[in-house]
């Protein structure tokens, strides 16, 4: 094809500091090959040049030329165009628009992207770090076909959120959803079928990228083939636009790009695995977001290493002063990639000037000629950089005018070099974005809005360019300034704006969100100035209060998370280290990590793992003697709740065996305080006359918690479905996702039928128990429930990972129940409390006690339900129900000890359950535990309608214990479940299994001595992955000892305790007419476990 005369980029020329070792062709830059014909170029004349090179697990460096990553980009057109039904050929007219929402690896995306740009499919590529609102928002601008979805469990919940919420709000167009290629459905050994040849319309639409959506929701924005040649796709997250330059740079250059090893699911970067990955391929150049700079600048080793190669490229968000300058001193060439995802990049390293070593004006970068630059003075040193249309380019967002011609206002202000010219430095945001360290985006203006909605606020300035986290500097109103010197003042102040904070955070991106020690508070002394129209001058502000930001985050770093998380009570228990990391991720993760999950999985970034870190530390530096030797990659090197605990356990008492042996005594005592505080000053009753039983006359009002989880949706389904109930108040904490699509999404997942959640009989309701007025915002609906119920079921929370002290907080809600049901209006009986509580109340009764069937009673002694907050809790919330019995004759709660509860009705069952965890390791064990024993576990539905008839039970019944009333042999349950694997899973002795899971523990642990490689951990994380049962060895080996404890078949399989039924069996009719305990549900929930691809 001939030049296009309108399209002008000059000839490429080789890059400074790039050495072509190869007989390397350059490719035509003038328009006459679109950029994904310049890979089909380079494969006719330069097949052996590399493009991506990584280490692969056996330490061994693998490169992929164009011979095989041009065959593999060609494989990927024809896979996605198979996958979403598109015509090959005939041009991009009737193409339609495909998003991509993934994790995958660096080279499968890349592939993808541009095997979908040679096909002529329009690429969508979506950040996973949006909120299901935003991703549902860009689906609904762009109007994709489909949309590529990747492996891992967390994006496939974004997007399906995301469809929901379309649902939800009738949209017409519903993208469907398609797999994203792996690897090695990509690169393949068979001959390639070429794709057809493509049109060259340099105009039409070839990608969508979009904005960060700091300001509101994210911003499509479209490119074409003119723009491609300016932008591409990032190595180190593929949605983000500073790497819109690679595709053209790898072609363009010849620039090799050094990758992980291609997995699925992908690894993630962290500054350790870079640093290596930078090592094992011998770059000449490191590449990274400045917060890992900021982690390499403080690792002696890595930086000696830098200063050995040519530089290091950064870019996505400022790095600090600190770091950079140190960095710089030392001898390191740093360079600055500056650009917009609107206008794609614009600094310039092409020469010999611009290219050498910047030293310590590491912080200016020059400005690509090709680009028509101006700089507009704004009057106090700064500059704002607007770009001007011109044919080398190209750009598709246009918002101004600059002496006639179409232009782009950047927004950026930038200062110029006093000496060099030519060379210019960021210096902020005309519009007030702040950038943070981690190269995440801030618009403070709308967050600012919403705080000073508070009658408390005044004035608000949020702050935080170049640093790890935001903050912000607050105005009270007049009347309620004070000197925020005064501690306890100051804490009050934030305690009181900080519902309005949450607010705030609800609505903010996750990078976004304010912790409260960022918050300060102006001193009278020095008031806001405010321009003409009373906005806080925010320049000014920002270095007025210098000083007091310097210390703000010298105080996070020195006491991070205070008031946020109990530290732990004994730092030799590794139990209450383990909740007290599990505190401090839930208080930052957006979505609260299980033992089992990854925080990077549920959606941690660099900026939570720094302050994930940053809490850690400052709870170390307050023990005495205190503890300072924590790796700045602590989060990246521990990554779940159990490692993260064991290493700082370790840290701190040199063993990670030196476990407390008194934690009873204190454990006593704080259940004694929780106890006297939650039983204080019942309300006062008048006996009721003439009132009639609970919902006899007009039909039961129940008040239902927790029905968004397992148990709570299963008891809501059947309450829906009972005649004699009347309304149900479903009861749920708030969430981003709107409730009534939580709930459909419950009920669905389980089996039900998602029109219970719109039945009449139902009300939806958002709260928080432990709230004043239930947390509920509309008052008279408040007043409504107060009035009205007639009964309270309380499902809770289950967490056996907490501690007792992050219950506390539930006990109260319990509290706060009891109180509503003493309080209905006189001439009724209270509302009748049926609590769920659970048989690990038991948990330290001996074996042979556990064998003999436990009444059901009240439990006078707390010591046997110690060792776990989870049990502790649960005696606790019974006693607080039988110290309101003994208060009111008339409130007769029911307190329901349940058992085992294995699968819902579609065989869901929780995969993260310990019995979901031996079928999945047994898989890769290549056999079943056999299990002495009973087993007595009751399925979803039996135990949710058992617990809807046990509300009215009469005679009022204070204890019951729901468990199988009819169980079989543990032996036979496995036994089936075992032929529903092919080929079926024999059973061996449950010490035999747990001893094959201490083998490969221990080999596991052999491989990791010493410090593991990159390729290493990603080998243990994929056994983990597999052989889930690792993650509980211990609860395992526990279970162990409890079958050499067990005699002959008497008791219940892993220690859990034979209970007394008779009170359960007189209250439920559905207990009395079941059958026994089916072993064929044990193929609903393999079949279930196939599905969701558990197994």
């Amino acid at each position: 094809m001939s030049p296009v005369h309108d399209f002008v980029l000059p000839p490429p020329r080789q890059v400074h500091g790039l050495d072509l070792k190869w007989n390397y062709q350059f490719p035509p830059m003038d328009g006459s090959l679109t950029m994904s014909e310049l890979y089909d170029f380079h494969y006719e004349n330069n097949p052996e040049h590399p493009v991506f090179k990584y280490a692969n697990r056996a330490g061994d460096i693998v490169t992929l030329a164009y011979d095989k990553v041009v065959p593999a980009i060609h494989n990927a057109g024809r896979y996605v165009a198979n996958a979403v039904g598109v015509q090959l050929g005939g041009g991009s007219q009737d193409k339609p628009v495909v998003a991509i929402v993934a994790s995958s690896d660096t080279i499968t995306y890349f592939t993808t992207v541009v095997g979908m740009l040679r096909a002529e499919i329009i690429v969508f590529p979506v950040s996973p770090r949006n909120s299901p609102p935003a991703v549902a928002h860009l689906l609904r601008r762009t109007q994709p076909t489909n949309v590529l979805v990747s492996v891992e469990t967390p994006i496939k919940e974004l997007v399906n959120e995301a469809l929901e919420l379309l649902r939800s709000e009738n949209e017409k167009k519903i993208p469907v959803v398609a797999p994203m290629p792996v690897f090695e459905q990509l690169y393949t050994d068979e001959p390639f079928q070429p794709l057809p040849p493509r049109t060259r319309d340099l105009d039409s639409t070839r990608i969508i990228v979009h904005s960060s959506g700091s300001t509101s929701f994210p911003k499509p924005i479209i490119i074409n083939d003119r723009t491609n040649f300016q932008t591409a796709m990032v190595p180190l997250a593929m949605f983000h636009a500073i790497g819109l330059n690679f595709i053209a740079w790898m072609t363009g250059a010849g620039f090799v790009m050094g990758t992980f090893e291609p997995t699925s699911p992908a690894i993630g970067p962290n500054p350790d695995n870079v640093f290596q990955g930078t090592v094992d391929v011998g770059a000449d150049y490191g590449f990274g977001v400045p917060a890992f700079l900021e982690a390499w600048s403080h690792d002696p080793v890595k930086v000696e290493h830098f200063k050995s190669i040519k530089g290091i490229w950064f870019g996505g968000g400022p790095l600090t002063h600190a770091a950079g300058d140190f960095l710089a001193s030392q001898g390191i060439a740093l360079y600055s990639l500056y650009g917009h995802s609107s206008i794609a990049a614009i600094f310039q390293w092409t020469d010999e000037t611009s290219a050498e070593n910047p030293g310590m004006d590491w912080e200016y970068v020059s400005i690509n000629p090709h680009c028509a630059a101006e700089f507009v003075p704004h009057g106090d040193g700064t500059f704002e950089l607007i770009t001007v249309k011109k044919p080398t380019h190209h750009f598709f967002i246009v918002n101004t005018k600059f002496r006639g011609q179409d232009a782009y206002a950047t927004s950026d202000l930038l200062k110029p070099h006093p000496t060099r010219k030519g060379w210019w430095k960021i210096h902020g945001r005309a519009d007030d974005q702040i950038m943070l360290s981690t190269g995440e985006k801030t618009n403070p203006g709308p967050l600012e809005s919403i705080l000073c909605r508070h009658p408390l606020v005044d004035h608000a300035v949020f702050f935080g360019r170049g640093r790890f986290q935001n903050g912000v500097i607050i105005q009270p109103v007049p009347q309620s300034q004070f000197d925020p010197n005064d501690e306890e003042k100051l804490i009050e102040f934030r305690n009181a704006i900080w519902s309005k904070v949450e607010e705030m955070n609800a609505m903010a991106p996750s990078h976004s969100r304010l912790f409260k020690e960022m918050i300060i508070v102006t001193h009278p002394s020095k008031p806001f100035p405010l321009t003409p129209k009373g906005a806080p001058k925010r320049a000014v502000i920002i270095s007025m209060y210098e000083e007091e930001i310097d210390a703000v985050y010298a105080a996070v770093e020195e006491s991070a998370n205070r008031g946020q998380s109990d530290e732990p009570v004994d730092w030799s228990d590794l139990n209450d280290v383990k909740s007290f990391v599990k505190r401090v991720t839930d208080s930052v993760l957006k979505k609260p990590a299980n033992e089992e999950d990854d925080f990077f999985e549920c959606g941690c970034d660099s900026l939570q793992a720094t302050w994930i870190r940053n809490a850690i530390l400052g709870a170390l530096r307050r023990l005495t003697p205190p503890v300072t030797a924590v790796s700045p990659n602590v989060v990246y090197d521990h990554p779940k709740i159990p490692a993260l605990a064991q290493h700082l356990h370790a840290l701190v008492n040199g063993s990670a065996e030196n476990l407390a042996a008194n934690l009873a005594g204190t454990t006593l005592h704080d259940i004694e305080n929780c106890l006297t505080r939650y039983t204080a000053s019942f309300p006062q009753r008048i006996s009721a006359v003439n009132g009639h039983a609970n919902g006899v006359a007009d039909g039961d009002i129940v008040f239902v918690t927790g029905t968004t989880g397992s148990l709570g949706s299963a008891v809501l389904a059947k309450l829906v479905h009972d005649s004699a109930v009347k309304k149900v108040y479903a009861f749920n904490r708030g969430a981003k996702v709107p409730l009534l699509d939580r709930q459909k999404s419950a009920l669905r997942s389980r089996g039900y039928n998602e029109a219970i959640a719109t039945s009449p009989k139902v009300v939806l309701v958002e709260g928080e128990l432990s709230a004043l007025g239930l947390g509920i915002a509309d008052p008279d609906l408040e007043h409504e429930i107060t009035q009205t119920v007639t009964h309270i079921i309380h499902v809770g929370m289950v967490d056996f990972n907490l501690s007792f002290h992050s219950y506390e907080a539930s006990i109260g809600g319990l509290r706060t129940l009891v109180d509503i049901a003493l309080s209905v209006p006189q001439g009724r009986p209270p509302a009748k409390v049926t609590f769920i509580s659970s048989v690990g109340v038991f948990r330290n009764l001996s074996t042979s006690q556990k064998a003999k069937p436990i009444v059901e009673e009240p439990l006078p002694d707390p010591t046997v339900s110690l060792g776990q907050g989870y049990s502790e809790s649960k005696w606790t919330a019974e006693h607080v129900l039988y110290a309101a019995a003994r208060h009111c004759k008339e409130f007769s709660p029911v307190i329901v000890r349940v058992g085992q509860i294995s699968g819902s009705p579609n065989g869901n069952w929780n995969t993260t359950d310990w019995v979901p965890v031996i079928f999945k390791s047994s898989a890769t064990l290549g056999c079943l535990p056999e299990y002495k024993g009973i087993c007595s576990w009751i399925p979803l539905d039996l135990c949710a309608r058992a617990i809807v008839e046990m509300r009215n039970a009469q005679p009022a019944k204070l204890v019951v214990h729901l468990v199988h009333p009819r169980p079989v042999s543990a032996k036979r349950v496995f036994h089936y479940a075992g032929d529903q694997f092919h080929p079926p899973l024999p059973l061996i002795p449950y010490t035999e299994w747990v001893k094959k899971l201490e083998d490969i523990a221990n080999i596991s642990a052999a491989t990791s001595a010493g410090g593991a490689s990159a390729g290493e951990r990603s080998k243990q994380k994929e056994l983990l992955d597999r052989v889930p049962g690792l993650k509980l060895l211990e609860f395992f080996q526990g279970g162990a000892k409890v079958e050499e404890e067990m005699e002959g078949e008497h008791g219940e399989a892993m220690g859990i305790p034979l209970l007394e039924m008779t009170q359960a069996l007189a209250a439920s009719k559905a207990l009395q007419e079941t059958g026994d305990l089916a072993v064929s549900d044990a193929k609903l929930w393999v079949e279930y476990w196939r599905s969701v691809g558990y197994i």
